[in-house]
């Protein structure tokens, strides 16, 4: 048995600098709604029998928005599904950090020692676990399922979905007018 997996991100967020967002909850702007909108007719033929998404509210528009022709298509939020959470860099510029050299870099190209900063590991301890979890739903119901989440889950999933090392995960690009379909085959 053949079944589809969709996975796309959020766009443009409503907000007046380039800002690590990781969980502040912020909406999408016009531009993102408007991304949001390409994305679901690039998708309006595919059958998605069910979506998931993350608790957080540009996750969730994303997700409406794909599924707005597909009503019958089961919703399902999912808080493992969330942005890496940036701690006390979270609302901060992203290019003070990018060019900082004298920051001690971590996996994922931002800073150690920070106040709740949640390192790739640690988002990977929640990611993994959703995946297996989301296989065997897709597998025992035999439903396509589309995934709307944020920049490092995606990558996270994919690193999973495709056995990729967490160097090459890091390389991968999600623009939010553009999908990826995975044809996952089961027993």
């Amino acid at each position: 048995m053949k079944l589809e997996l969709f996975l796309f991100r959020h766009g443009a967020l409503h907000s007046k600098k380039n800002i690590l967002c990781g969980w502040l909850n912020l909406p999408l702007s016009k531009v993102g709604e408007a991304q949001a909108k390409i994305l679901a007719k690039k998708l309006a033929k595919e059958k998605i029998d069910a979506g998931f998404c993350s608790d957080l509210i540009r996750s969730k528009q994303v997700l409406i928005e794909v599924l707005k022709n597909k009503p019958r298509s089961l919703v399902v939020v999912d808080p493992r599904l969330r942005e890496r959470h940036f701690g006390a860099l979270s609302g901060e510029l992203e290019s003070i950090f990018a060019n900082t050299s004298s920051l001690k870099k971590v996996e994922g190209g931002f800073v150690e020692g920070v106040p709740g900063l949640e390192s790739m590991h640690v988002v990977r301890k929640r990611l993994f676990p959703f995946m297996n979890n989301l296989l065997r739903f897709m597998q025992k119901e035999k439903v396509n399922v589309a995934i709307s989440a944020h920049k490092e889950s995606l990558m996270l999933i994919q690193e999973y979905l495709e056995g990729l090392a967490p160097d090459q995960a890091e390389k991968l690009k999600h623009f939010p007018t553009e999908y990826k379909k995975y044809v996952i085959e089961f027993d």
